[in-house]
């Protein structure tokens, strides 16, 4: 590539993030390009996000579905903006939402077109790509950040905290990302809400025209669900949930001699009327994963 090139191209990628000034987005300052032993450098000045990126927040600790939705809820006001600037993000992903002072911001605009470009097949992050995008003469679409965000929400809500290896799991893997059928293939976790599990395969839709048409659509979804109680775990047989307004909750396994006991409390009181005993272990941890989900959204 030629150094003119290279320096359009360099000075293009930066732009759209400059153009795109908003709460959500990571700000660029400024760009400048600088010939250093004889290689050409863009040096970008931009704001230094006080915090970690989500991929980096999930290797740590448990994101609980409230938050998940809170935080993509924002990254979809900052999508909306992108898009009515006429630019296509198309590498929408947890390594790219950092959490600045606790306030997610999109960042890495570094793959980023306008809005009905042509583009290179394969030039995505490929578990995050819509099947139309495995083609040539692809064109960004909104459709396209949409499924990427529908996959960084599933990730976000069912902690998968190792996504390459997680995805080795999966029988087929490559073959169900290139058909837009990954969604389908991909467990949730028992505490998941029904109604967020079809907020994200809606947006997965292997066919576009199935999927939430705009960022504004998407989060209107997720703006109609009655949240309640975030629920976060001490362990894997101890969580708590809290919700403005509302008694805290504990919901616990209680491994006894002759029984196990889901024990749910409200205000450290037990609630002999929810609390259930069993004789397996692994009903009693599905009692608790059931009620935990039915407890999250109102």
């Amino acid at each position: 590539m030629k150094i003119q090139e290279r320096a359009f191209k360099l000075f293009n990628e930066a732009a759209i993030p400059y153009k795109c000034k908003h709460n959500h987005i990571i700000k660029i300052n400024s760009g400048e390009l600088f010939n250093f032993n004889k290689e050409l450098l863009f040096v970008v000045d931009m704001d230094l996000a006080n915090g970690e990126s989500i991929e980096t927040i999930l290797k740590k600790r448990y994101i609980s579905v409230i938050d998940s939705l809170n935080i993509i809820k924002d990254i979809l006001f900052a999508v909306e903006y992108s898009h009515l600037s006429g630019s296509i993000h198309r590498d929408i992903k947890p390594a790219n939402i950092l959490m600045d002072n606790g306030i997610p911001k999109l960042s890495d605009f570094g793959l980023s077109t306008a809005l009905g470009s042509v583009i290179v097949p394969w030039k995505w992050y490929r578990s995050h790509a819509a099947p139309e995008t495995f083609v040539s003469d692809s064109v960004a679409t909104i459709e396209t950040d949409i499924y990427a965000i529908g996959i960084t929400l599933y990730r976000m809500v069912n902690n998968i905290s190792e996504w390459r290896l997680f995805l080795n799991s999966i029988s087929n893997a490559d073959k169900s990302i290139r058909s837009g059928k990954l969604i389908d293939k991909l467990p949730m976790a028992d505490y998941v809400p029904e109604k967020v599990q079809r907020i994200i395969k809606k947006a997965c839709k292997a066919d576009p025209a199935k999927r939430y048409h705009t960022a504004s659509e998407m989060r209107n979804a997720i703006e109609k669900l009655q949240l309640m109680y975030n629920w976060n775990p001490i362990n894997e047989r101890h969580w708590k949930g809290k919700a403005e307004g509302y008694p805290n909750k504990e919901a616990l396994v209680d491994v006894r001699r002759q029984f196990i006991e889901v024990v749910i409390k409200n205000n450290n009181r037990k609630q002999s009327s929810e609390s259930q005993k069993f004789l397996d272990l692994v009903e009693a941890q599905n009692y608790m994963y059931q009620y935990i989900k039915k407890t999250t959204l109102l």
